[in-house]
């Protein structure tokens, strides 16, 4: 349900004359995720102690579908870099701040030498430096 639901919501805002635009966006953000987060399960920052699939390290439906599906909303909806700068102060705080707790919480996730400040900052800048990428690919087409 968690995988699926989000991407409705997305499919009935998007904005269809940008949809390969915002989908890039999206889709990209959904591999960066998956990486780092198979990157952070790896060296043992953090771990899913509660698994949907014994195969899979990471928690997918976040990487995959939460995530993506927010910061393509927020791509879409902010038209200056302030407005898209402070709703990826937003969404980070949302994903650190009260995700991450609520995952610790319901014993599906477990910090080991990770925090939600080090979760913070990199959800920030990885908004930043995705936006930066897909606005210099929108700028330099040919």
């Amino acid at each position: 349900m968690s995988i699926f639901f989000p991407w409705l919501i997305w499919w009935k805002v998007v904005d269809r004359s940008r949809l390969f635009e915002i989908l890039s966006f999206g889709l990209f953000w959904a591999a960066m995720a998956t990486w780092l987060d198979l990157l952070g399960t790896s060296y043992n920052m953090w771990s899913y102690p509660f698994k949907l699939n014994e195969h899979t390290t990471t928690l997918l439906p976040a990487d995959v579908s939460v995530i993506p599906v927010m910061y393509m909303l927020l791509y879409q909806f902010s038209s200056t870099w302030k407005a898209y700068a402070f709703g990826s102060i937003f969404i980070a705080v949302i994903l650190s701040f009260i995700f991450e707790p609520l995952f610790i919480l319901f014993q599906m996730f477990e910090l080991i030498t990770w925090s939600h400040t080090e979760s913070l900052v990199s959800f920030f800048l990885l908004a930043i430096i995705t936006k930066a990428i897909f606005i210099f690919l929108r700028t330099n087409k040919k």
